[in-house]
């Protein structure tokens, strides 16, 4: 899973989605920590922001745009 993430995500840097000053490891850690975060009673109904949130700080301003 890590290294099908950090493929993924070096695709989407080189196509200027993604930030370039993460790597695999950090985007691992940050899908880990949704992970727990959905495994928390009290933060579950704040999954969907907190999703939002990571994804922010993951794709560039040009990727989020809608």
């Amino acid at each position: 899973m890590r290294a099908a993430g950090a493929r993924l995500l070096a695709r989407a840097q080189a196509a200027g989605a993604a930030r370039t000053d993460i790597d695999g490891t950090d985007l691992y850690a940050l899908a880990g920590a949704l992970a727990w975060v959905g495994d928390q009673p009290a933060l579950a109904p704040r999954a969907d922001h907190l999703f939002d949130v990571i994804a922010g700080a993951i794709l560039t301003n040009q990727a989020t745009r809608r």
